[in-house]
C-alpha cells in the first residue's frame, strides 16, 4: 500500500517516517510531501535516500493512508483533496478534531472507530491525531472510567519546548545559552515562539486566550477528552503548563471517581490497560527524560487524596513526539491497513 506523509521535513514528520521504515505492512517507500520551501530535502528510509516533494494534488494519485503533521491550515487544505483521491487521512494538527463527523482516535481506548480499508473500494476519510497532552491522559482516564466510572478529572499539564516542534527546541537552547553567559534573553531577540522566556522558567499559557479564561491548549484538553471517552457528562478541567523540558510531556491529574477504590484495584486496573505502565506505589514515577524514546505512558505517583478513596491523584508522562504524535498516528494506520503497529 502506498502511504505518503505530509509535513515530511518537520519534527513530526520526521519521526513518523522513522517509525514507518519498521513496519513490516509498509511495502513501498512512503510519499515525502512538504511545501515549496522544503522540496527536495532529502531523508533516507531503509538505506534508500528519499527526496522530498511539493505538495499537489496529483500527490495524493494512489495513496491509500496519508499521515499529516503539517498544521492546521495545510490540513484544512490538502485533506479534501487528498480523501478525494481514495486517500485516508490521519491528520495530526486540531483541524478536524472538533469536527463531529471525525474520529478523535487513541487507538487502546476507542480503536473501533477506526475502519479497514477496503481494497479496490476508492473511498477516503479522515480520522484525527488528538492533542498530544490529551493522548496520555485519555489512555489511564479511560481505565478508570471502564473499571470504577469516572466524574470528574482535574488536570495540570508540564509540556515539553518539543511540543513546539524543531523551534521550540531551538528557542529554548538559544536562551539556556544567553542564560549561561550571563545575559537575559528575551523573546523577541529568541524567536518569540513563546509568551515568556522559556529557559529556566515554567509559563502557564499555551495558546490564544479565550473569552473562557482557558487558553487553548486547556480547552483542548477538555474538549477532546471527553470526545475520545465519548463522555459529554465529565467534569474536566485543566492549568497548562510550558517547562524547559527538551522532550516528554507530564501532568499530574486528579480523578474523581464513582466509587471508592482500594489502591491496588486502581494500579491494577491501570497496569493492565494497553499502552499503560503502572509504576507502582505512590513513591514510584518516571521522568519526561526517562520516557523519551518509549512509545508507553507510564502512570506514577499514584495515592488517594487525605480522606478521600474515591478520589485518586496520579502522575503520567508520556513521549510527546511518539505516543503523543507520531505513534498514534502510525498506530491508527496501522488499523486502517488491517494490521498491527510496532
Amino acid at each position: 500500500m502506498q502511504t505518503a506523509i505530509l509535513g515530511a521535513s518537520g519534527l513530526v514528520g520526521r519521526t513518523m517516517l522513522g517509525l514507518l521504515e519498521r513496519q513490516d505492512w509498509i511495502d513501498q517507500p512512503p510519499l515525502l510531501l512538504t511545501s515549496s520551501r522544503s522540496a527536495g530535502t532529502r531523508r533516507s528510509f531503509r538505506g534508500e535516500e528519499l527526496v522530498c516533494r511539493e505538495v499537489t494534488e496529483s500527490a495524493f494519485e494512489g495513496v491509500g493512508v496519508a499521515l499529516f503533521s503539517a498544521g492546521g491550515g495545510a490540513s484544512r487544505t490538502w485533506a479534501p483533496v487528498a480523501t478525494e483521491r481514495g486517500a485516508w487521512v490521519v491528520d495530526n494538527s486540531s483541524a478536524w478534531r472538533r469536527d463531529p463527523q471525525v474520529a478523535l482516535v487513541v487507538p487502546e481506548v476507542n480503536g473501533d472507530r477506526v475502519p479497514a480499508l477496503v481494497a479496490g473500494k476508492g473511498e477516503g476519510g479522515i480520522i484525527a491525531n488528538p492533542n498530544c497532552s490529551t493522548i496520555q491522559i485519555a489512555l489511564p482516564c479511560a481505565a478508570l472510567d471502564g473499571e470504577f466510572g469516572l466524574r470528574a478529572a482535574h488536570v495540570t499539564t508540564l509540556q515539553a519546548v518539543s511540543g513546539a516542534g524543531q523551534q521550540g527546541r531551538d528557542e529554548l537552547s538559544e536562551q539556556a545559552v544567553l542564560l549561561a553567559e550571563g545575559e537575559q534573553p528575551d523573546t523577541a531577540r529568541t524567536g518569540g515562539l513563546f509568551p515568556r522566556r522559556v529557559a529556566a522558567n515554567a509559563v502557564p499559557e499555551i495558546g490564544p486566550l479565550g473569552d473562557d479564561g482557558y487558553f487553548e491548549e486547556e480547552r483542548k484538553v477538555h474538549i477532546e477528552l471527553r470526545k475520545i471517552l465519548d463522555r459529554d457528562d465529565l467534569a474536566v478541567s485543566c492549568t497548562a503548563t510550558r517547562v524547559p523540558v527538551w522532550n516528554g510531556h507530564a501532568a499530574a491529574v486528579r480523578a474523581v471517581l464513582e466509587r471508592p477504590a482500594p489502591l491496588d484495584e486502581v494500579r491494577a486496573a491501570l497496569d493492565g490497560f494497553p499502552g499503560l505502565i503502572c509504576d507502582g506505589d505512590a513513591g514510584a514515577y518516571t521522568t519526561p527524560a526517562e520516557v523519551s524514546g518509549r512509545t508507553t505512558i507510564h502512570v506514577g505517583r499514584v495515592r488517594h487524596e487525605p480522606d478521600r478513596a474515591d478520589v485518586v491523584l496520579f502522575w503520567v508522562v508520556a513521549d510527546n513526539l511518539l505516543k503523543g504524535a507520531a505513534w498514534n498516528a502510525v498506530q491508527i494506520a496501522a488499523r486502517l491497513a488491517g494490521a498491527e503497529a510496532r
